[in-house]
């Protein structure tokens, strides 16, 4: 008998439509408040030794989603830069009363984040990856959630065996192309192929949303490597 097979295309669709069921219970005010958040942060660039890009407001409306939708308790980020991606992660899960234990490393910056809430956060400054992971794996903390906006080195592998990863839930950014996501994704194979499902990163037509496009414009390169584990099928 033949089996239902669900390609990665159809699941990504799926999957991000059942994520953008986390905007309920938010009032447009809040999330026009969290793109100004997210806008005042620019500001910081003056602060940089080394000038880069950040993630757009489509994708930084994703990572609150996702945050705000799995609640995790600690998540861990490579590439902090002006902290756009961090503040929206950390606001998704205080969105559900669930302050978080917040890491990120930037190799090129000292820059300082300025943050009001009740989630622990920690800045690695002028740290890559590998000091990071070196430090958690120390302290024996065991993040739920990795967002990983920077090329992953060969040492970080083994530490992220040690963390767990292949439990956790992976956002990559700049999946596209031959950018730096596709290439983390390739290296993280090693590790999560028999563990994780690929999310490719939302489509406009499968997700559109005409009040909050307006408020986050632009694409969401942000793809996923989901735990089957954390799979389940319901009734309703």
């Amino acid at each position: 008998m033949d089996q239902l097979l669900i390609n990665q295309n159809n699941f990504s669709t799926l999957f991000w439509k059942i994520i953008m069921g986390a905007r309920k219970g938010i009032q447009i005010k809040d999330f026009q408040n969290l793109s100004n958040e997210i806008l005042s942060l620019q500001a910081l660039r003056s602060q940089a030794d080394y000038n880069t890009g950040t993630i757009t407001p489509k994708s930084a409306l994703w990572l609150f989603l996702l945050s705000r939708h799995f609640k995790p308790n600690t998540i861990a980020e490579v590439g902090t830069f002006i902290g756009t991606s961090g503040l929206s992660m950390v606001k998704g899960a205080e969105s559900s009363n669930n302050p978080v234990a917040f890491y990120s490393c930037d190799i090129s910056n000292s820059i300082d984040i300025p943050y009001e809430g009740k989630s622990t956060l920690e800045f690695f400054k002028k740290s890559d990856s590998t000091q990071m992971f070196r430090e958690l794996k120390t302290r024996r903390v065991i993040p739920e959630m990795f967002h990983i906006d920077g090329r992953l080195s060969q040492d970080d592998f083994p530490l992220l065996v040690d963390l767990k990863i292949m439990d956790s839930i992976i956002l990559l950014d700049d999946f596209e192309g031959i950018e730096k996501g596709v290439a983390n994704a390739f290296a993280l194979q090693g590790i999560v192929s028999k563990s994780h499902v690929m999310i490719y990163p939302p489509k406009p037509e499968d997700c559109s949303s005409s009040d909050l496009d307006e408020i986050f414009p632009g694409t969401c390169t942000t793809a996923v490597m989901f735990p089957f584990k954390l799979l389940n099928f319901t009734r309703q």
